[in-house]
């Protein structure tokens, strides 16, 4: 009872002293992006910049297409799944690029549309009605607050509170912050807590400067950033998302992928590897066949340690040199196969005798084929052509010899060889 009480004293004690706040979150759960957290900038319509625009992170569109992506001057990956531009600094996705980026893409907006509906679908609010829909100049703590009409920010409004504590704002109108003005956060307040649900109209006035993640509605839900305007966090929207000379900073909390890398041998020709005989690796990282590995998203190289008795083949979301290019949030995989390669004869080139050979591996066949074909006999196929009969072929298959025997027909020169030898025993 005693140690209870100690250990109930000292738990007091550490609470007291790092503060209540930094050990419990206050406000209402965080909303789950899902994989729409793993864009930056996301739309169902169009995104489109003027100006020298600078975006850190990913941005996308769908089920829009390409062509709706504008002013960034995109440039195609190789992989056709993804571009890239000078404004931005990671990829640019949309929906009728090479598979799996249409699913991929599809997915997220899928989860962009969820996590609205999350949000818009929050009760017990912690204020209805603030400010009248004025909040400028106000200091607020976290929680749930709802509008049923618009809320402005002509003045600087500031955020305070702790790292893990979550803010969600209820917008049923439109969203406006002045030119200039700005979202402050106190020292430790994230912005990847901070949630603008907003149905009607979202406008980031000229160098004004904004924190959290904009999830914009169904309806008249655009999302415009004017001159010189800064957004610290997302702009998730199913409408159009205009940009002029912006600057979008991301936020942590983007999900890595996962890839399974499985490994098939297919011994029908005689050989006996097995899997373990063939080392994986995603890029430098040794991988185990059959094991889920959890990555950051972006380009990779799968491969294998190589063994030139064994054909090779890439299936599975890698591409035929075993390429792939990762998602976060998305589970994929990559299929290595390798099949035996049965041992093919060579023709001497006169009298219808065929070589095979007694060493299996690829170099001494080569070797024994070119410089002493006669050690590497398997079968002799004697051919009787003429124009007017039918032709006649009687093959007698000789069977394979050990990799340091001689062929029957060579037999002395295992004799002459052991005769030198004996000499010196």
């Amino acid at each position: 009872m005693k140690i209870k009480k100690i250990i109930g004293g000292i738990v007091l004690l550490v609470l007291c002293f790092i503060g209540v706040r930094s050990v419990f979150a206050a406000g209402p759960a965080a909303i789950d992006l899902g994989s729409a957290g793993n864009f930056i900038i996301l739309s169902k319509t169009a995104i489109s910049t003027t100006g020298v625009t600078a975006i850190t992170g990913d941005i996308g569109v769908s089920p829009a297409a390409a062509t709706y992506v504008t002013g960034f001057s995109q440039t195609m990956n190789s992989s056709n799944k993804y571009s890239t531009s000078t404004y931005v600094t990671g990829k640019i996705y949309a929906s009728d690029y090479a598979v799996p980026t249409p699913s991929y893409t599809s997915i997220a907006v899928t989860a962009m549309e969820a996590a609205y509906v999350d949000g818009m679908g929050r009760t017990s609010p912690t204020a209805t009605e603030l400010g009248g829909g004025n909040i400028g100049g106000m200091t607020i703590t976290p929680g749930l607050y709802k509008w049923t009409t618009g809320v402005t920010i002509p003045t600087d409004v500031t955020l305070s509170g702790g790292a893990s504590d979550v803010w969600i704002f209820q917008i049923d109108g439109n969203l406006d912050i002045s030119s200039a003005k700005s979202v402050l956060l106190t020292a430790g307040v994230s912005p990847a807590n901070i949630f603008w649900v907003v149905a009607g109209t979202t406008t980031l006035n000229t160098t004004s400067t904004f924190e959290g993640t904009i999830l914009a509605g169904p309806g008249t839900s655009t999302i415009s950033m004017k001159s010189g305007a800064v957004l610290h966090g997302r702009a998730l929207g199913q409408k159009d998302i205009t940009l002029i000379a912006n600057t979008v900073n991301g936020v942590a909390g983007a999900a890595n992928a996962n890839l399974t890398v499985t490994k098939v041998v297919i011994n029908d020709n005689g050989k006996t590897n097995v899997v373990s005989d063939f080392p994986l690796f995603v890029g430098a990282t040794s991988v185990i066949s059959g094991v889920s590995n959890v990555f950051t998203s972006g380009d990779y190289v799968v491969s294998e340690g190589i063994n030139s008795a064994y054909t090779q083949s890439f299936s599975g979301d890698c591409d035929s040199s075993g390429k792939i290019t990762l998602y976060g949030g998305v589970s994929m995989s990559c299929i290595i196969t390798n099949n035996d390669i049965a041992e093919v004869g060579h023709s001497s080139g006169g009298g219808g005798v065929v070589y095979g050979c007694k060493d299996p591996t690829a170099t001494n066949y080569n070797y024994f084929s070119s410089s002493k074909p006669s050690l590497c006999v398997y079968k002799s196929t004697s051919v009787v052509s003429n124009p007017t009969t039918t032709t006649t072929v009687t093959s007698i298959v000789i069977p394979k010899l050990p990799k340091t025997g001689f062929p029957p027909q060579e037999k002395w020169y295992e004799s002459f060889l052991n005769s030198i030898l004996n000499l010196f025993r």
